[in-house]
């Protein structure tokens, strides 16, 4: 267990941004490390202009991860790409690329769209393999992208958003609010 002398000294070196960040996430330290953080900050004597400063970061960074994690997600040419292209060996660096980057919408869509593609696959092969002909086959396969689609834009895309949304403790209101000032 640390010290309070011990926190003391660490908490001293410490941006202040950095005591600021300990004391919004209060819930995220110990009672001890919450106290030291605050009577270190009452000792550095912060500017009211500083507060606000820290504060419009937080906000910046909270609407930065909301749009990378709700409102951006795949581009028809994305959606295409993982309909067709399915095989997680060809398309997990985009995936991982999404994942690195935080994109936690555009990594369950990207998931969406390979299942679908391959299930349309599945059936294409199985019409295939009764002797249906190739064209129909692959008109078959291509035009099973639309209801992937529409069921993707109409149902499955708000269902993931709503899930972020409660996952991010967003309102209904806040949504909106955050809408009108884009």
């Amino acid at each position: 267990m640390v010290s309070k002398q011990e926190l003391q000294i660490t908490f001293s070196s410490l941006p202040t941004e950095k005591l600021m960040e300990i004391i919004d996430n209060k819930f995220g330290y110990t009672e001890l490390a919450v106290t030291v953080a605050f009577e270190e900050l009452a000792s550095r004597k912060i500017s009211e202009e500083e507060i606000k400063v820290y504060k419009t970061k937080q906000v910046e960074k909270l609407n930065s991860y909301i749009l990378k994690n709700i409102a951006h997600d795949l581009s028809l040419s994305e959606k295409n790409l993982f309909y067709f292209i399915f095989i997680p060996l060809l398309t997990s660096p985009f995936r991982l690329s999404f994942k690195e980057k935080g994109l936690r919408l555009k990594v369950m869509q990207s998931n969406y769209y390979s299942l679908f593609g391959f299930v349309f696959f599945l059936i294409s092969a199985y019409f295939l393999s009764r002797g249906m002909s190739n064209l129909f086959v692959a008109a078959f396969w291509m035009g099973g992208f639309i209801p992937a689609y529409l069921m993707d834009e109409f149902f499955n895309r708000q269902r993931q958003i709503r899930k972020l949304q409660r996952i991010f403790g967003i309102t209904e209101a806040e949504d909106s609010a955050q809408e009108q000032d884009a």
